[in-house]
């Protein structure tokens, strides 16, 4: 360099501008840079407590405009007297291409008026936030719009159960009942449903979040696809049949659900910016991996504004441990809303069992909690939360 040019810059200012082997080649002998601490990304905590209860109005709704309207006015109206914060109105696909595919109403009557939005709406005028709560895997039928070549599906997108590859297999014990999924490894199937929820957030400008559940298959032996048959054998030069039950199994099964959460987290931040997305499942994701559920590695990359854990316990003390441990994995990261259940595939509680838990919940810094689910609880549940955890409004 002249001399000149190296007067005008400062030894700090020249090794600025060169690369890392120069300046490297720069410090003294035996000296190494010392690496830029990159920070963890980290979702910031609510302002104040959240009081969340995952709901199913689609069930519990006339399909007539009238009633259905009153129907989830008064729904709306019996959570803010209790001092809820946020509802988590359960959505199928099906409802979604309802309303804008006729032929789906069928099966889905309310998306004639759009008991959703009507949802949202009375839920803004309680002072109520609402995010959606959706699978992108599990919970899907032979007749759901995703395998329908008629609005851009695909009958390729659904996934294939160990046994239906390898009849008679002995390689792990699966459930009795076979379930119908879509298999995210399938970068067309996330575009198609990327797609349909963008249409769906625009639809809903006052949508609060995107609440995901249990992201990845619902049970074990998914998914033997072919085209994860095809690229785990390219990967690792052995059949994902005789694998399935590995861990190197295990990550490849991680990548499909990843990519449709990382892919949906840019979606929003560039077109949605102010909506929240979060998502709920087990609470230790070393179990909740084995299907596909990575979610710990999500919290701790700042991919989610919260996550709720279903501690689905009555025991109060295996409940402190079980949310204990999410709160230490993630806790850092991403706020944890403590999943509780009255009634559930895992058991029932008693209301009483509720209170406790939510005041369990809060000594152990959870900044919130999410409630299953809204039919299980009656006025008289719900009055025992607001003359109680529940009796000063947030």
């Amino acid at each position: 360099m002249s001399e000149s040019w190296n007067r005008s810059l400062s030894r700090r200012k020249v090794l600025q501008l060169l690369p890392t082997a120069a300046v490297a080649a720069a410090l003294p002998a035996g000296a190494q840079p010392t690496p830029k601490a990159v920070p963890v990304p980290r979702a910031p905590k609510p302002a104040k407590e959240v009081r969340a209860i995952w709901i199913h109005p689609e069930q519990h709704t006339d399909a007539k405009e009238k009633l259905g309207k009153a129907q989830i006015k008064a729904t709306v109206e019996r959570y803010a007297r209790a001092n809820f914060t946020l509802l988590l109105p359960w959505t199928l696909s099906g409802y979604l291409a309802a309303l804008d595919h006729p032929e789906y109403r069928k099966l889905h009557p309310t998306a004639e008026w759009d008991y959703l939005g009507v949802l949202i709406d009375e839920a803004t005028k309680e002072g109520l936030d609402v995010d959606m709560w959706y699978s992108f895997t599990d919970y899907r039928d032979l007749k759901s719009p995703e395998f329908d070549p008629g609005i851009g599906g695909s009958p390729e997108w659904m996934a294939k159960r160990l046994d239906e590859v390898v009849p008679g297999q002995t390689l792990m014990k699966l459930d009795a009942q076979r379930v119908e999924n879509v298999c995210p490894q399938h970068y067309k199937a996330r575009a198609w449903m990327q797609a349909q929820l963008e249409k769906t957030f625009v639809r809903y400008p006052k949508l609060n979040g995107f609440h995901i559940e249990e992201p990845g298959y619902g049970t074990k032996g998914y998914c033997v696809c072919a085209l994860c048959r095809s690229v785990f054998e390219q990967l690792h030069g052995r059949k994902l049949t005789d694998a399935l039950d590995t861990q190197i199994a295990e990550d490849f099964r991680t990548i499909g659900p990843s990519a449709f959460v990382e892919e949906i987290r840019d979606q929003m931040m560039q077109k949605h910016p102010k909506m929240m997305l979060s998502a709920n499942g087990g609470h230790d994701w070393r179990h909740d991996r084995i299907r596909g559920r990575d979610w710990g590695r999500w919290a701790n990359s700042g991919w989610l504004r919260y996550y709720v854990p279903q501690v689905y316990q009555s025991d109060i003390n295996i409940f402190r441990s079980q949310l204990a441990l999410t709160l230490s994995d993630i806790g850092a990261s991403c706020p944890v809303y403590a999943g509780m259940a009255l009634d559930s595939t895992s058991g029932k509680n008693t209301i009483e069992g509720i209170v406790e838990q939510i005041h369990a919940s809060r000594d152990l810094g959870a900044p919130g909690v999410a409630l299953f689910h809204g039919a299980a609880f009656t006025d008289e549940h719900l009055k025992v939360l607001k003359d109680g955890p529940f009796k000063r409004p947030v």
